[in-house]
């Protein structure tokens, strides 16, 4: 069982549906059937009345002592509740009354109970309303005056036992999808499971977890170790797709915070400091929630089409302190393909003194609407249950030097062991029906095909050989550019079946124009998981293009396809060998250090001055060759426990906050035929950081600074990336021709700012389309060294003048631009204006570039 699926209990950070092809494996579902008895449950009913007159007691609240589970009274004061866990007792409770605990029994189910409520006079904690004032506004305000005394996140270190289940099943099936021959297929064999009750739903995926959870404050750090873990999937089995929308931190959503964090999304709280431009407050009663008094405030968002919620939530009357929260995300707001998502939190007080409020128990249901007209929704159905709370008792630094410990036993226990875990915890019947239904599922022959079918997408266009081998990828066997012709390409390459510590792969491409064979291989081998240790080896020969190389668009697959298209017009091979060590340094910290041999025969017109020994005079020389050793520190702070080892990157998850920072110096040598250039340094410098500023958007930068004091051929210099296609790619300078600005120290700044529908969902013709508005900037500042400058050759062997190679000189580099995305949830176009060096050949000043991405 691979470490991502083993750490679902964290729960849900991200959603994203990708492929209209993937989507029978990816959608996640549960209609959560409440109220619905399921075996085993007790269903207790009866009336609440007041002593001495024997009158009913309206609207009373009614429920399960140490459970998180209850009911209201009518206004006769008749009650009816199902239970399906354990219980020895009920908590009854209206306000006026005394709290009255009620004892069960074995007989308690048998007849209805009459509970007797004696009055008292409730004294309430004073509450001053200024004239006008709303009067849920004060105690908003007492909220945010407490909220370093409650807030979980502010203690000096926490601790519990959490039982998590997560389930996943399509549902809402149209009637025209319902009719196709595999839906009915697998429709009549769920059918055939449980006869004669209405199907309401197909399982997909279901896990149970029990985990303890550290956490301390200062410094900040948290661990879970994983005690027990089971899954059943119908085929979802790769932790690739399961990272594609799911996150760390349901169990510890937090409502103080201004923003709660949803799919990489930040929705703005009802407790935000802030909190009265989105939203409305209305004080509706005082109820009484477990052996708490609590005000009753709704909120309702002033634009639902904003990031906000729609709910209620209860105020201890006494400490101020958040005790149970509903809130609700629906349809209206500007997010893609979820119909709604709905959030039920209780907390409850722990520690010695009663003082700490840590979450009791956390459900998410998120309804997904249909992605493809008259297919089917999907419902993610998510609960933790929090045990044996400790607060007060920080662990040591060095416990938490490994983010996730993982039980040796973790997948060995019994059905009576997880049937107790059910018990202790609150279970809906859907998850009981998914279960009991799943195996069905995934022993479909349909099933397994659609399954197949999802894995070869998200694959990326890669097909199972034999066990434990793919070839591939699909979408990359083609190409056209001037220089191959016709590029055609093969792989191959292992995966988890082979090996979970060896990854192997290799390709070959020929083009039909060129006539030349290129391939590649690489090894990737992980040593040790704690820390987590990734030794990488890689030999290629290939066509490069100078300003615009393959290892620039290593996170976008789409540009990593398309670029073996279009004119290649400085166009080179390359022969590169290389072999590398990534290591993490504790929690923050990843290490890479290793050596590098390339080569590069340009196919344009190139050449250098090569100086002459002992003379004046200088020779022109064009192929050259260099041998280099790397060390790269990466500082991530704050990072949450998610570990993934993909084409030759240890990826870590970063929070909504913290930056990360990289710092890469390279020795080397570079030579040509019959010299050398000498010894090299380089020094490079980057920062990536997100800010959120709620309902304003979010601001994503990137910070670069680069220098390198040696004279060296300008294509081993800082050649700035470049784009000559029609779409946009976030890494490079979008109106900047290819291999057009060359410098030996730099810096950049590269900004966007995502409104998030700020604008858009105020404009009456715009906002139902759920088009989102953006800008962007890049600045370059740059400079070469007489040394380098004087190196360049302005003309070939021949006396044939070679292009011009142009540095930046005072002025900086500036590129700004403007657009929609978000549009048919999958275009994003923007417009873009180049400011600077506007003289130069073939200089673009305008351009409107098109992406595609495909996210929540």
């Amino acid at each position: 069982m691979n470490l991502r699926l083993q750490t679902l209990s964290n729960g849900f950070r991200r959603l994203l549906t990708r492929f209209p092809a993937a989507i029978l494996s990816i959608f996640i579902t549960t209609w959560a059937a409440f109220g619905q008895p399921t075996s085993g449950s007790l269903v207790l009913s009866g009336r609440i009345i007041e002593t001495p007159s024997g009158a009913a007691v309206p609207f009373a609240s009614v429920a399960v002592k140490g459970k998180p589970i209850g009911t209201q009274a009518d206004e006769n004061g008749l009650f009816r509740l199902t239970v399906s866990q354990r219980a020895d007792s009920l908590l009854v409770s209206a306000m006026g009354y005394q709290l009255t605990t009620v004892a069960l029994n074995a007989a308690s189910a048998d007849k209805p109970i009459e509970i007797v409520l004696k009055p008292v006079a409730t004294q309430l904690n004073e509450v001053v309303i200024r004239a006008g004032e709303n009067p849920a506004f004060r105690i908003l305000r007492a909220v945010s005056a407490h909220r370093s005394e409650n807030d979980f996140r502010k203690l000096d270190g926490y601790e519990y036992e959490a039982y998590s289940q997560l389930s996943i099943s399509i549902t809402q099936l149209a009637e025209r999808f319902r009719r196709r021959k595999p839906v009915q297929t697998i429709l009549r064999a769920l059918e055939k499971k449980q006869p004669g009750k209405p199907l309401t739903h197909v399982p997909i995926f279901f896990s149970e977890t029990v985990s303890k959870l550290y956490a301390r404050r200062q410094p900040e750090r948290q661990k879970e170790h994983i005690l027990k873990t089971a899954i059943s999937s119908a085929g979802l089995t790769d932790d690739s797709f399961i990272t594609m929308f799911t996150g760390a931190g349901f169990n510890t959503l937090n409502f103080y915070q201004n923003t709660v964090s949803l799919f990489k999304k930040e929705f703005i709280s009802p407790l935000a400091e802030n909190s009265r431009t989105a939203y409305s407050y209305f004080l509706a009663d005082t109820a009484q929630v477990g052996l708490h008094t609590c005000y009753v405030i709704d909120f309702d968002p002033k634009n639902e089409r904003d990031l906000v919620f729609s709910g209620k939530m209860w105020i201890d009357t006494v400490s101020y302190a958040l005790v149970q929260i509903n809130a609700r995300v629906g349809a209206a707001a500007n997010v893609n393909f979820i119909k709604q998502i709905d959030i039920e939190q209780t907390y409850e007080t722990a520690g010695e003194s009663a003082s700490a409020w840590l979450p009791e128990v956390t459900h998410l249901n998120i309804q997904v609407d249909e992605v493809v007209k008259n297919t089917f929704g999907a419902t993610v159905d998510y609960r933790t249950t929090v045990r044996q709370p400790l607060v007060g008792r920080p662990r040591p630094v060095g416990f938490f030097d490994t983010e996730v410990q993982l039980a040796e036993d973790r997948s060995e226990a019994s059905a009576d062991y997880w049937q107790a875990q059910r018990e202790s915890a609150t279970e809906s019947g859907t998850n009981q029906q998914t279960r009991a239904l799943l195996d069905t599922v995934r022993n479909l022959p349909v099933i397994k095909f659609m399954s197949r079918t999802g894995q070869f997408v998200l694959n990326g266009g890669y097909l199972p050989l034999t066990k434990g081998v793919e070839a591939g990828s699909v979408f990359s066997m083609w190409a056209y550019n001037p220089v191959e012709g016709h590029r055609l390409r093969l792989g191959l390459q292992t995966n988890n079946q082979f090996s979970r510590n060896w990854q192997l792969s290799a390709y070959g491409a020929y083009g039909t124009r060129d006539q030349v064979w290129k391939m590649g291989g690489e090894i990737n081998y992980i040593p040790t998981r704690q820390p987590l240790t990734l030794i990488t080896l890689k030999s290629t020969y290939d066509l490069e293009q100078l300003g615009f190389r393959t290892e620039d668009l290593a996170d976008n697959p789409f540009l990593r396809i398309t670029s073996r298209f279009g004119p290649y017009p400085q166009a080179f091979y390359q022969n590169e060998t290389a072999l590398s060590v990534q290591r993490d340094l504790g929690t923050d910290f990843i290490q890479t250090a290793g050596i590098r041999y390339r080569r590069i025969d340009p196919l344009f017109p190139f050449a250098f001055r090569q100086p002459v020994p002992d003379t004046q005079q200088t020779v022109l020389s064009s192929d050259f060759w260099s041998r280099e050793a790397f060390l790269e520190l990466r500082y991530a702070p704050g990072r949450i426990p998610s570990r993934r080892v993909t084409k030759r990157r240890m990826q870590r998850r970063p929070t909504e906050t913290a930056p990360i920072v990289s710092l890469r110096y390279t020795y080397g040598t570079a030579s040509f035929e019959g010299g050398t250039f000498g010894d090299f340094h380089k020094w490079q410098f980057q920062l990536d950081h997100t800010l959120r500023w709620g309902l304003f958007g979010r601001t994503q930068y990137t910070v670069k600074a680069g220098y390198t004091p040696s004279t060296l051929p300008y294509p081993l210099l800082q050649v700035h990336v470049g784009n000559q296609t029609p779409f946009y790619n976030r890494t490079a300078y979008n109106l900047m021709n290819y291999g057009e600005f060359v410098s030996d120290r730099y810096a950049s700044v590269a900004l966007e700012h995502k409104f998030e529908g700020l604008l858009t969902n105020r404009l009456p013709l715009v906002r139902r389309l759920g088009w989102r508005s953006f800008v962007t900037g890049k600045l370059l500042w740059g400079s070469l060294s007489e040394s380098n400058r004087n190196l360049i050759a302005t003309h070939d062997a021949s006396g044939k003048a070679l292009l011009p190679v142009y540095s930046l000189q005072r002025d900086p580099y500036v590129e700004v631009g403007y657009g929609l995305e978000n549009i048919f949830k999958l275009v994003r176009v923007e417009a873009m204006h180049r400011l600077t060096y506007r003289q130069h050949p073939n200089a673009t000043p305008f351009a409107v570039k098109v992406s595609f991405q495909v996210g929540l």
